[in-house]
């Protein structure tokens, strides 16, 4: 049994002074003032959270300090519809990128396949530790990435191949669901095909559709595609989410926002600014920050908080938006927060997490 005495604690929804954290790897076994005895080992924190969720990052499949051809497999830029890929294949544990995670409180991330394509492939949750992939990982298949931006044509405008346009780019996506639904309804007559039944889950609402979008009206034929086949829908990026709230909010879609620092470099990047995710948090749509890893390093996801922190949001909601919302959108029932029975995935800063000058202690990992 392990002991973190903690002179600041957030558990997810708010920030406690002066508490007492006893923990093994089978989970959280207490959280509260009295100083319980028995632990093998003590800690000290000056501010205990949760363990970091990246809720959409290309960490380990385009990595650092390598160049074009080596190092990145972050898309796959040879059929604008490849639903059948898994990013969990492509993934290198050994990317330097996922130790800096760590370092600024990373502990679990989901990574979906590149932006080039309309339909990019499936998502792996994975933990940022680990020798092997198969030791970091947590759940694959995880979701679906779906394009809907300018990246799409950008690739394919070249070969002068379909998407060229937004409406190229919808169609795709709309025409791999449909002939999705028609696979599924005559499965029995039909040979099996892995484009089909990667999608499945999907059409199924039982694996998320993960909207990778940044313009207003990029987010508006997100949400039309996704209402028409009842998907179970996140957008992401979502730079002019704010623009759309109402829409948001009406559907109920909950939105990945980020990176929030990052060079204008695109048109869609014009609206960029730390007020959006402020105003989606204000608003009350479930919003998660993620780092956008690697236009923005993961290692600084807790650095972003400090503007969003800036535009007024209360360093609780701030904190949520890396913890409990992103471990709420997967559907992850014990993590990101500090309760009995949650998983010990704790990280002990030694000053506000968001704080520039602020460094990790230490880390734990299911208790480890």
């Amino acid at each position: 049994m392990k002991k973190i005495i903690a002179k600041k604690l957030f558990d997810g929804n708010r920030i406690l002074e002066n508490k007492i954290v006893l923990f093994d790897e089978k989970g959280i076994q207490y959280v509260g003032d009295d100083d319980k005895a028995g632990a093998e080992e003590t800690f000290g924190a000056e501010f205990l959270t949760p363990g970091f969720i990246d809720l959409s990052s290309g960490i380990g499949l385009k990595e650092e300090s390598l160049g074009q051809v080596e190092g990145d497999d972050f898309n796959e830029e040879t059929n604008p519809a490849t639903p059948e890929l898994l990013a969990l294949d492509g993934i290198n544990p050994l990317d330097e990128a996922f130790p800096k995670a760590v370092k600024g409180g990373v502990l679990e991330t989901l990574v979906l396949p590149g932006l080039s394509n309309p339909i990019g492939g499936r998502g792996a949750l994975i933990k940022t530790v680990g020798k092997t992939v198969e030791e970091m990982l947590i759940k694959s298949p995880c979701g679906m990435r779906f394009s809907i931006n300018n990246a799409p044509k950008m690739t394919y405008g070249k070969q002068k191949k379909m998407p060229m346009t937004r409406m190229g780019n919808a169609y795709i996506i709309r025409n791999a669901l449909y002939k999705t639904k028609e696979y599924e309804n005559k499965k029995k007559d039909k040979k099996f095909s892995l484009f089909e039944e990667s999608l499945l889950p999907v059409v199924k609402g039982k694996e998320k559709a993960f909207f990778a979008a940044f313009r207003a009206d990029d987010i508006a034929t997100s949400i039309r595609i996704a209402e028409e086949f009842d998907l179970n829908t996140v957008i992401t990026f979502a730079t002019e989410a704010d623009l759309v709230i109402e829409l948001l909010k009406k559907h109920k879609i909950p939105v990945a926002f980020g990176p929030i620092i990052l060079s204008r470099f695109d048109r869609e990047l014009k609206h960029l600014s730390p007020k959006v995710p402020a105003a989606l948090i204000e608003s009350g749509i479930e919003t998660a920050i993620i780092s956008g890893h690697p236009f923005y390093p993961a290692e600084f996801l807790r650095i972003q908080l400090g503007l969003v922190i800036a535009e007024g949001i209360k360093p609780e909601k701030a904190l949520k938006a890396v913890t409990l919302t992103p471990a709420k959108i997967l559907g992850l029932k014990n993590t990101g927060i500090i309760k009995k029975g949650a998983e010990a995935n704790l990280v002990l800063f030694d000053g506000e997490p968001w704080e520039t000058k602020t460094k990790i202690q230490r880390y734990f990992l299911k208790g480890r």
